[in-house]
């Protein structure tokens, strides 16, 4: 196989570049990527107000919640666990995760809790890795159909930028989500593996730069897709840099919530429009004549889960992490374990000309 030139190229023009117009793209997907330091921002500022550290890092991270955190997860379900089509196709698939997630959520906050989380923060990263490398395949397959290699090779630049950095933290047990440290093996605390890593991600970001400049002279690598992957990769280099991990990653989790609301309205227009949708309440959401019915039944579905997490703590008396972390992680969990399912089912289209349907 040619790793220079994978893939069957276009030889003609593209007409539409964009997966669905460019104020779309832009507005949702890319250069929204400029909220990624907004709460860290927020963070600063409710602390120069005299609030303190942990009580700014908790008003921003709620509100990251309610806004965005939370209604991109729910949405989710409106593609899977409630759309009879999703039931019907993929079988046990689509009924598993929502009893055995919960499950070892729940063992796991009780009985090994510093690996709950560490699982949670490393799946964390490889789902906003997939959905970046999905929009990235959504932009290539305008122009050639899609090689393993190409998704591989996108995966790995994007997750090696969110590492590299990072090492250095995970090293010397300064990488911190809330108050627990996260498990990293002992045997790899040396202090030169963040450099051996950071050595191996420059060697892959230079192939990766280099296979991409050969695209563009192929005329085979459109600008929004090129503009789209600059700003991922840039973002995940920076966001473990920052002192306050929960914060900084809040920022992240704001632009990759965004575009998953506006990526999950997007196909869900598309499928009421050619009349797939076979739920009843799902199809009273879809729709852009529906998008303000849409986000507040998601947001009504976050603060019904914050319910959940309430009387879990002050009505039941269970410990308050764990309520929290039962609730939140058992939902964002199985969002996780359908979006891989979901990230990896394109339809094309009959003309590599036209607009990808997207899943």
């Amino acid at each position: 196989m040619n790793l220079a030139a994978s893939g069957t190229e276009v030889s003609t023009p593209v007409e539409n570049p964009w997966i669905k117009s460019r104020g779309f793209d832009l507005g949702f997907l890319t250069l929204s990527a400029v909220l990624v330091f907004l709460p860290y921002f927020g963070y600063g500022f409710l602390q120069r107000m005299g609030i303190s550290v942990a009580t700014a890092s908790l008003v921003v991270g709620l509100s990251v919640t309610v806004l965005v955190g939370g209604p991109h997860m729910y949405s989710t379900y409106l593609r899977t666990a409630l759309e009879p089509g999703f039931r019907r196709r993929f079988g046990w698939l689509a009924y598993l995760p929502l009893v055995v997630i919960p499950g070892l959520v729940i063992l796991g906050s009780v009985y090994a809790f510093p690996v709950l989380l560490t699982g949670f923060f490393f799946w964390a990263s490889v789902h906003v890795t997939h959905q970046a490398q999905y929009i990235s395949e959504a932009y290539r397959r305008k122009y050639q159909t899609v090689s393993t290699f190409d998704r591989l090779l996108d995966a790995a630049v994007i997750l090696g930028a969110l590492y590299t950095m990072a090492m250095f933290k995970f090293v010397r047990g300064e990488f911190v989500i809330g108050s627990q440290p996260l498990l990293f093996p002992r045997f790899l605390r040396s202090e030169l593996l963040p450099y051996v890593f950071a050595a191996g991600f420059a060697v892959l970001f230079v192939f990766y730069a280099a296979r991409t400049a050969g695209e563009i002279r192929r005329g085979v690598a459109g600008w929004p897709r090129l503009l789209f992957m600059a700003l991922t990769i840039s973002m995940a280099f920076i966001v473990p840099i920052f002192d306050n991990l929960d914060v900084s990653f809040q920022g992240f989790n704001t632009w990759h919530s965004l575009q998953y609301l506006a990526l999950t309205w997007f196909i869900l227009d598309g499928k009421a429009q050619r009349g797939e949708i076979g739920s009843q309440f799902v199809g009273k959401l879809a729709g852009r004549a529906k998008t303000a019915r849409y986000y507040a039944a998601m947001i009504g579905f976050t603060l019904a889960a914050g319910v959940i997490y309430l009387l879990l703590w002050r009505g039941l008396g269970f410990p308050q992490d764990q309520c929290y972390y039962v609730v939140v992680l058992s939902f964002l969990l199985i969002h996780y374990f359908y979006d891989h399912i979901l990230f990896s089912d394109f339809r094309l289209p009959a003309s590599p000309r036209a607009t990808p349907a997207l899943p």
